[in-house]
């Protein structure tokens, strides 16, 4: 039976590493297609991809865009923990996943998104690229501000109206984005859980206190159980205080890096809107091979031992050891 489910996790490959298994899936639904052409073959798509804690790095996601765009079916992505930085995150989002129609569940969190990577995130959900999303991981992302208000603007297009659970801690989100996410609830009538701790607002804003009441009375139309943990929102006791220190939209860190003149992000997605701060770079990427050396002679670089003359008494006098 072709293979329906990928499920890799905390596995150490790597960049490289990584594009071969993307590699190996773009050449899966090639072989799928093939099959296909015979009617009276079974062949099941590629619904699932679980590939969390693997230092898949930005290096290898032109690669993984590949990937998802070969197998546009799928509707299960996990790619938690894996050192995505912004210039990856857009990649993997504008030119793989944003291919994914029928995409219900998306777990990106524990990654590096920024105003970059949100934007891009924003756009993607604005472009009604995923009408059947039911579950959004975001959380521990580094949305920061405006990030955070980019996507929760988004989630007022009405374009995800499947959503059920949406994972946004530890973000900088402030007020302003709360505020966006509770004006985005009508437009979002299946939501039903939203973990939010560990952002910059009060658990005395106006607007937490609209969406747990309304978190609430859906549970109670539904006969759900607030204790099960699928239901209203998660506990608030790591809320960080709000401050001025505005990161703004595009800041150096987000364009670390970037190669302006890559051919990999030359062309402008349809799922671009011309509001985005992305519409003005013309190609904002990063080369994959220059990714993988870096993050590659960062690995093996040698480690610099430090002088301890405790530890060097301790070998000597191991050294003069005999085992009889």
């Amino acid at each position: 039976m072709p293979l329906q489910h990928l499920i890799l996790n905390n596995n150490g490959l790597g960049p490289a590493a990584g594009i071969l298994v993307a590699e190996a899936l773009v050449q899966l639904a090639d072989q799928k297609v093939q099959r296909q052409l015979d009617k009276s073959a079974n062949v099941p798509e590629l619904e699932t991809v679980v590939c969390g804690r693997n230092r898949l790095e930005a290096g290898s996601m032109a690669a993984w865009a590949r990937a998802y765009t070969a197998n546009s079916h799928v509707r299960e992505v996990r790619m938690v923990q894996n050192g995505i930085r912004q210039e990856g995150i857009v990649m993997l989002l504008r030119d793989g996943l944003s291919k994914c129609k029928k995409l219900e569940v998306l777990d990106l969190q524990d990654n590096t998104f920024t105003s970059l990577g949100s934007w891009a995130l924003a756009d993607v959900i604005s472009s009604g690229a995923w009408p059947e999303l039911r579950e959004l991981g975001i959380g521990d992302c580094l949305l920061k501000a405006k990030g955070g208000i980019a996507v929760m603007q988004a989630l007022t297009s009405g374009k995800c109206e499947k959503l059920e659970v949406l994972k946004a801690q530890y973000n900088e989100i402030d007020s302003e984005g709360l505020a966006a996410l509770r004006a985005a609830l009508p437009r979002l009538p299946k939501l039903r859980r939203v973990e939010i701790n560990g952002n910059k607002f009060t658990e005395e804003d106006p607007s937490l206190f609209d969406i747990r009441a309304i978190l609430e009375e859906r549970m109670e139309a539904a006969g759900g159980n607030m204790e099960s943990g699928e239901w209203g929102m998660d506990d608030l006791d790591d809320l960080e205080e709000e401050d001025s220190d505005e990161d703004g939209d595009i800041t150096e860190d987000d364009i670390t890096d970037v190669n302006v003149n890559s051919p990999a992000m030359g062309a402008k997605s349809p799922a671009m809107s011309l509001g985005s701060p992305l519409m003005g770079f013309k190609g904002a990427s990063v080369e994959g091979e220059k990714l993988i050396k870096d993050d590659t002679a960062a690995e093996d670089a040698p480690v610099a031992a430090r002088a301890d003359p405790s530890v060097d008494d301790l070998a000597n006098t191991l050294g003069k050891t005999e085992i009889k």
